[in-house]
């Protein structure tokens, strides 16, 4: 026999009225999507910064660029048996790397376990940016705080929805059903009688503003960042109070972080 409904329901089969709706307790898978949603978005833009010119067939720019955005590193090279099939894989360094950093000898390794050696005679690395840290770390920090922003303006809006409320004698409940009618219709008048005074009313207030322009700075200002950390020229919120100068100033700083890519 089912229990249909149990969660909110006692066990004399009634309703708790102390419990949240399903799109309430659903709230921190919703949150994680959310978070989801944004991660997607913004590593979508990662793997699609650079123009390949003449990539050798056999690789796969999408994987190369993946590589390039979880390690800060990738390898082009072709298995010593194999010369000539370049392939874009993951680096592991499995040697002393020399004077300036740089890995002497390194293994490619593919999704599917492929695994070769290689150095500087069969293939090469190449570097997603000059310091050659990985870029995923500011893309979770940015869509923590998308998804924190888009939390902020979710709980802004719900305490703008408070009701009011309609108190009069029972005998008088069809009146006030139809004075609510009235009003959620948008009737331009309401035709009552002497007994509609004995009907009152409330508005439920947190007493919280609704916040859509901050929020929207705020997002904006968040999007500007991750863009400056793609190194994609980007303009500051209001920009057209700005002189070309100024704006010009403000690509500046993306234009040298994608220079280091």
């Amino acid at each position: 026999m089912s229990r249909r409904g149990g969660r909110n329901r006692n066990r004399n089969n009634k309703p708790n009225r102390g419990c949240l709706p399903n799109n309430y307790v659903q709230s921190i898978d919703l949150n994680e999507r959310l978070y989801s949603y944004y991660r997607n978005i913004i590593t979508q833009m990662a793997i699609s910064r650079f123009e390949w010119i003449n990539l050798p067939k056999t690789c796969d720019a999408r994987y190369l660029e993946l590589q390039l955005m979880l390690n800060g590193m990738a390898t082009i090279a072709f298995p010593k048996k194999m010369e000539g099939t370049f392939m874009s894989l993951q680096v592991c360094g499995n040697g002393a790397p020399n004077m300036y950093d740089i890995p002497s000898k390194w293994q490619a390794l593919g999704q599917n376990g492929t695994k070769f050696n290689c150095d500087n005679t069969n293939g090469v690395i190449v570097y997603d940016n000059a310091t050659r840290y990985p870029l995923m770390n500011g893309i979770d920090l940015y869509a923590h705080e998308l998804a924190q922003i888009r939390l902020v303006k979710r709980t802004n809006r719900f305490h703008q929805q408070m009701p009011f409320i309609l108190k009069g004698d029972q005998r008088k409940r069809q009146d006030m059903v139809n004075l609510f009618r009235n009003v959620a219709d948008g009737e331009p008048a309401i035709l009552a009688t002497d007994g509609i005074s004995e009907i009152d009313y409330e508005v439920l207030s947190t007493g919280v503003d609704y916040k859509e322009h901050e929020i929207a700075e705020d997002e904006l200002f968040v999007w500007n960042q991750v863009f400056f950390m793609l190194g994609s020229p980007n303009l500051p919120f209001k920009a057209e109070r700005q002189t070309e100068d100024e704006i010009s100033a403000q690509e500046r700083p993306a234009t040298l972080v994608s220079l280091t890519s």
